[in-house]
């Protein structure tokens, strides 16, 4: 009887441990990723969403967001915006994605073209239309973008602190480095030697 009890009770322990191993959630759900996206300084908004898209001959699995700015927003540091969103994505556990799609928009929804930003920080190839304020990187199992990404799901990663500024800080910084620039150029440097008009 004891035997008997004893191998029930290892039994149950053996099924109580793979089944929270297989119940473990990995990565975060689309709406903890909203909710994240949603908490940095200077958006709106955010959608989230990952959908499968099948064509003839493929099957895409694509992690989009769209993020929109507060009224009277900048994107100041495209790249730092862009690393932040994709790396959000990544952190989506529902499916692994073979796409990240990023859209951004203005309050007044005129387009945000941070994909300058993604190219600087070596997301590439990065595909994009002119006409439309989104790009996306599709080639997440090549190099450079594999060892960017790492395994799947990725960590959370941290919130850009000066990505999205307000029109008039970026404005005046702008004016700033302008003005700096011109000084350096139109103003010489003061010589050391003494002026002609001070020697008698």
């Amino acid at each position: 009887m004891r035997a008997r009890i004893t191998y029930s009770a290892a039994l149950a322990l053996l099924v109580g441990l793979f089944g929270c191993a297989a119940e473990e959630p990995r990565g975060r759900s689309v709406a903890v990723v909203e909710s994240s996206i949603e908490a940095v300084h200077g958006i709106e908004g955010a959608s989230v969403s990952v959908e499968r898209l099948r064509s003839t001959f493929t099957v895409v699995d694509s992690a989009t967001v769209v993020a929109r700015l507060e009224a009277g927003a900048t994107v100041a540091d495209p790249g730092s915006l862009a690393e932040y969103l994709l790396r959000s994505l990544w952190t989506i556990g529902d499916v692994r994605p073979t796409e990240l799609a990023v859209y951004v928009e203005a309050a007044d929804g005129s387009r945000v073209d941070i994909s300058s930003g993604a190219i600087d920080n070596d997301w590439s190839p990065v595909l994009g239309r002119s006409d439309s304020p989104f790009f996306l990187v599709n080639k997440l199992s090549t190099e450079p973008v594999k060892s960017k990404l790492g395994p799947w799901p990725g960590p959370v990663p941290t919130p850009p602190a000066d990505a999205i500024v307000e029109i008039d800080d970026a404005a005046s910084a702008q004016r700033s480095r302008s003005a700096n620039a011109w000084i350096a150029v139109t103003i010489p440097s003061v010589s050391k030697a003494p002026s002609a008009s001070r020697v008698k």
